[in-house]
């Protein structure tokens, strides 16, 4: 519940009234609102989800929100009738008013030294999370990111066209991010320089790893989705510490494993992480901002002076900030586009070979692609192929195969790495087997199994600089 406060003239006190009475709310008149001669000052008990559309009515009825209008929250209330008026807004889809939304986006950002410490701290139990291989640990990291607030703020700016909103909170995703990834490159030395972990260590092989080395279509949908539940569910009755987790989920591990590439000199992982951070963290932004659309919030004059910066200090700030975010946004979207159709590619090449009736026994599990857009690094683009075949078969010529295949269909070459997951299968009758009898062995599951790998042989169009 909500307690509004009303600072009503007397000409408008009966028009103000029937509004109230309309929608059986209640309220009290005080004579005088001690600073207006003339004014009564009205109190209403109102659900929350009410506020916005009893504002509308207000305003239609002649009243001047500017004049003087409070909201805050009413931790109980009774009058008569009440339980009813909570249960028909409790059914009646609303948005909230405005400034409450404005406030509520404020309220969520933290200090800028608590904002700061989180991020660099969430990353770095990221990182260890990632490299022990511990999905728990990731989740722990994902709670402590503080990402939401600014990047709800910067589609609530953008909407309600409040320029000096929408350019601090993109200034704070860019420190919080930069942040992250610093905290991981110097967590990820001091492991690696303390040989806590193999300096050896193939990151690029790392299970954790696998759905972060490149941007994709599916992390667009991930990021489009987690931007318009932050965004719906501050605007209603949702979590939104929850839809934070979301956020952080996306971001937090990615910046983990751009830090942990950059220490491990795997600049195709190092870089492909970065662009995929670069295009969840504008997914994100844009979803929250469609969603906020959708609502129907938009610019009004009682906005007023939010829609202009105060000095020209201000306006050059959010013109070169604005000049940034569009030059990062638009490399990393032509640099996605270039990665997510040499992506496509590859897999369409893959699935026609494994699909051959030669291998007509072999499943696919999952094709996982190194980078592949534009980078200042010239090598062959790793191509790894997770396939499950049985215990008795072997395939030695196809990593080369894939690889002249995936060369034929993009023009580029690649660097091919098949790993295997065998299985046995039992006979129809489970009767004993007998010798040579390769469909009569007993088991049917690769529990406890160890994948096999099988990499492309250098041969002409397996393995080649690009």
């Amino acid at each position: 519940m909500r307690l509004l406060q009303l600072s009503v003239p007397a000409e408008q006190r009966a028009a103000i009234r029937e509004v109230l009475d309309g929608h059986d709310l209640g309220y009290t008149v005080a004579e005088g609102d001690g600073a207006r001669e003339g004014h009564a000052l009205v109190t209403v008990v109102i659900p929350a989800d009410a506020v916005e559309r009893v504002l509308d009515d207000l305003g239609e009825a002649g009243y001047d929100r500017s004049t003087y209008t409070v909201s805050t929250e009413a931790e109980f209330a009774t009058f008569e009738g009440m339980d009813a008026v909570q249960r028909h807004w409790a059914e009646t889809p609303n948005r909230i008013a405005p400034e409450t939304l404005r406030s509520k986006a404020r309220d969520m950002r933290p200090n800028t030294q608590s904002y700061v410490w989180l991020m660099f701290l969430s990353t770095v139990i990221a990182t260890a999370g990632l490299l022990i291989g511990s999905p728990a640990v990731l989740v722990g990291s994902m709670v402590l990111a503080p990402l939401v607030a600014p990047m709800l703020a910067a589609s609530i700016g953008a909407v309600r066209d409040d320029r000096k909103m929408v350019g601090d909170s993109l200034r704070q995703q860019a420190v919080g991010l930069g942040v992250a990834v610093l905290g991981a490159v110097v967590a990820s030395l001091l492991i690696k320089n303390l040989e806590i972990v193999s300096v050896t260590l193939d990151v690029s092989t790392v299970d954790l790893f696998s759905v972060r080395l490149s941007p994709g279509l599916l992390s667009v949908v991930v990021g489009l989705a987690a931007g318009a539940a932050g965004a719906f569910g501050l605007t209603t009755k949702g979590n939104v510490s929850i839809v934070g987790v979301m956020v952080a989920a996306a971001l937090v591990p990615t910046a983990a494993v751009v830090g942990i590439g950059a220490a491990w000199g795997a600049a195709s992982v190092a870089i492909g992480a970065l662009f995929l951070l670069g295009l969840t963290i504008v997914a994100v932004n844009v979803g929250a901002y469609l969603m906020l659309r959708h609502l129907g919030y938009r610019p009004e004059e009682v906005d007023g002076g939010l829609l202009e910066l105060e000095s020209l200090r201000e306006q050059a700030a959010f013109a070169a900030t604005a000049i940034a975010v569009l030059a990062v946004a638009s490399v990393v979207l032509v640099g996605s586009a270039q990665h997510i159709g040499y992506e496509y590619g590859v897999t369409q090449a893959t699935s026609d070979v494994v699909t051959d009736d030669r291998y007509g026994r072999l499943s696919l599990r999952g094709v996982t692609v190194q980078y592949a857009g534009m980078s200042p690094i010239h090598e062959p683009t790793t191509v790894s192929v997770a396939l499950t075949r049985r215990t008795d078969e072997s395939y030695p010529s196809l990593p080369n195969e894939l690889a002249r295949e995936i060369t034929n269909r993009t023009g580029e070459n690649v660097t091919v790495l098949v790993s295997y997951t065998d299985y046995e299968v039992s006979n129809a009758t489970g009767a004993a087997p007998t010798d040579g009898d390769s469909e009569s062995v007993v088991g049917g599951s690769d529990s406890g199994l160890s994948p096999m790998a099988e990499r492309a042989t250098p041969s002409r169009g397996a393995t080649a600089g690009r």
